[in-house]
C-alpha cells in the first residue's frame, strides 16, 4: 500500500509550506534518510529526508505550491506497486435491492435530463483538501460544482484557479482583473495583486503580535564614528581582500559589549516574569528578496571583530541564497538592523518578540559639529533603539546608549 509523504511541520511557527524543488522525480528509487524534496517554510528552506525506502510513484504536490502541515505532498510505493490513475475513485458495487426490475416503461428512451447547477453532496461527504477549501471561501466558489482531480478524486487548489479561470474567462475578456477584483474592488488592469509568501504572512503576523504585545518606546542617540572609521581603514588595510571587517560588525561587537554591562538590557519578559541572559546572542536583521531573516551571531561578546564578521558574512550568504538553518535564526537575545547602507539618516524598529529590545542603525554621514569649542567635520552615526517598556525604563535604555556610545568612541575597546 502507497505511503503518503505529507507536509511536516519544520518549525513552531510554520502552519504551511511551500515545495521549493523536488530532487527525486516519480518513479525514482528512494532509500531511507535520502533527501527526497526541499520545503521553503516561514523562515527557511529545509530539505526532507524520507522515513522510509521506497520508489517515488507520483508527485501531489509541485513545485511553487503551498499546502498546509499534514497535506499529501507524494506518495512512496512499494517495488511493483501501482497506483490507481490520480482522480480515480474506487466504484462502488449496487445494492441488488436497488436494482429495479424491467418494465415496458423502460424500453422506450427517455430524454436526457438536464444538466443541475449542482451536486447536492452534503459538505461532509466532500473530499476536498483545506487550501482548496480556503480558497474557494476566498473566491466564492461552490465546490459542489467542481470534480476534483487529486487521490480518491479529492478537489485541490488547481480545480479551484481553473474553475476560477474559467469563471473569469467567460464574463470578461480580463479574467485577471475580475478575479482579483473579489478582493480588492475598483482594480483595474495598471494594478496588480502580489500573493504573499509564507515567509511574507509570517513576518506580517510576527510584526502584528510584537506591536500588540510589547509596548514600544523610542530612544535615539549620536555617536562620533570619526575614530571607528579609522580603525576600520587600518584592519582592513591589513587584512586579504574579501576579509574585511564592516561597521555592522563592529557595532555588534559593541552592542554585545554594552549588553555585558547593562545586562538588564538583555533581558527577555516571560510568563510574567523577567529572564536576564547571561551571553549576547545578537540576532541580525538581513533583507532577502521576498522578506526578512534574523540570522544570530551567538556569544558575541567573546568573539573577535575578525571571527564575527567572518560569521556574519557566512550567515548573510546563507540568507539570501535560503540555506539558513532553523538553528541558525534561534535563540537572539536582542537584534539589530541597518539601513545605512540606504542613506537613511535614522529609522525606528519594531522589536524582534521575545527581546527587550532592536536597534535600528542609520548611516554615518560627514556632518559639522562642535568640539573643543571649534566647529570641525565628523562622521556621526544616529541609532535608534525600540525598547519593550514592560522589561525596560527609560534610564535603562539611556545608559544602554551611553555605554554603546562609549564603546565606539573610543573603538580600541572592541579589540582589546
Amino acid at each position: 500500500m502507497a505511503t503518503e509523504i505529507t507536509m511536516p511541520r519544520l518549525s513552531d511557527t510554520m502552519s504551511e509550506g511551500t515545495v521549493a524543488k523536488w530532487r527525486k522525480q516519480v518513479g525514482d528509487q528512494v532509500e531511507k534518510g535520502e533527501i527526497v524534496v526541499e520545503i521553503e517554510t516561514d523562515k527557511a528552506t529545509m530539505e526532507l529526508e524520507s522515513f522510509q525506502s521506497g520508489i517515488l510513484g507520483r508527485i501531489v504536490v509541485p513545485e511553487g505550491q503551498t499546502v498546509p502541515i499534514g497535506e499529501t505532498i507524494a506518495l512512496l510505493t512499494a517495488p511493483g506497486e501501482t497506483l490507481a490513475p490520480a482522480g480515480a475513485t474506487p466504484a462502488r458495487p449496487t445494492p441488488p435491492s436497488a436494482v429495479a426490475p424491467p418494465t415496458a416503461a423502460a424500453t422506450t428512451a427517455a430524454p436526457a435530463p438536464a444538466p443541475m447547477e449542482a451536486t447536492p453532496e452534503p459538505e461532509g461527504r466532500l473530499k476536498a483538501s483545506p487550501l482548496a477549501r480556503r480558497l474557494a471561501q476566498e473566491q466564492q466558489v461552490d465546490l459542489r460544482r467542481l470534480s476534483g482531480t487529486g487521490p480518491g478524486g479529492r478537489i485541490v487548489r488547481e480545480d479551484v484557479e481553473g474553475f476560477v479561470q474559467q469563471r473569469g474567462a467567460g464574463a470578461s475578456s480580463q479574467p485577471s482583473s475580475i478575479t482579483a477584483s473579489t478582493a480588492f474592488p475598483g482594480l483595474d488592469d495598471t494594478e496588480e495583486v502580489i500573493q504573499l509568501s509564507s515567509m511574507q504572512r509570517t513576518i506580517v503576523q510576527r510584526m502584528l503580535d510584537s506591536k500588540a504585545a510589547a509596548p514600544h518606546f523610542y530612544v535615539t542617540s549620536e555617536i562620533d564614528m570619526a575614530e571607528a572609521v579609522a580603525l576600520r581603514k587600518a584592519i582592513n588595510a591589513a587584512l586579504p581582500e574579501g576579509q574585511g571587517v564592516s561597521f555592522n560588525d563592529m557595532v555588534v561587537k559593541g552592542v554585545a559589549l554594552a549588553l555585558m554591562a547593562v545586562p538588564e538590557v538583555n533581558a527577555a519578559y516571560r510568563d510574567g516574569k523577567f529572564v536576564r541572559f547571561k551571553s549576547a546572542h545578537v540576532g541580525v536583521a538581513v533583507a532577502i528578496p521576498d522578506g526578512l531573516v534574523v540570522p544570530v551571531i551567538r556569544h558575541a561578546q567573546r568573539k573577535t571583530l575578525a571571527q564575527i564578521a567572518a560569521e556574519a558574512r557566512d550567515t548573510i550568504e546563507k540568507a539570501r541564497t535560503r540555506k539558513l538553518a532553523l538553528a541558525d535564526m534561534e535563540g537572539s537575545t536582542f537584534s539589530i538592523t541597518n539601513l545605512g547602507m540606504y542613506d537613511v539618516d535614522q529609522f525606528t524598529g519594531i522589536i524582534n518578540t521575545p527581546n527587550a529590545g532592536i536597534l535600528a542603525i542609520g548611516s554615518i554621514t560627514r556632518k559639522p559639529v562642535v568640539k573643543n569649542d571649534q566647529i570641525v567635520i565628523s562622521d556621526r552615526m544616529r541609532v535608534t533603539m525600540s525598547a519593550d517598556h514592560r522589561v525596560l525604563y527609560g534610564a535603562d535604555v539611556g545608559r544602554f546608549l551611553r555605554e554603546l556610545k562609549r564603546i565606539l568612541e573610543h573603538p580600541m575597546l572592541l579589540v582589546l
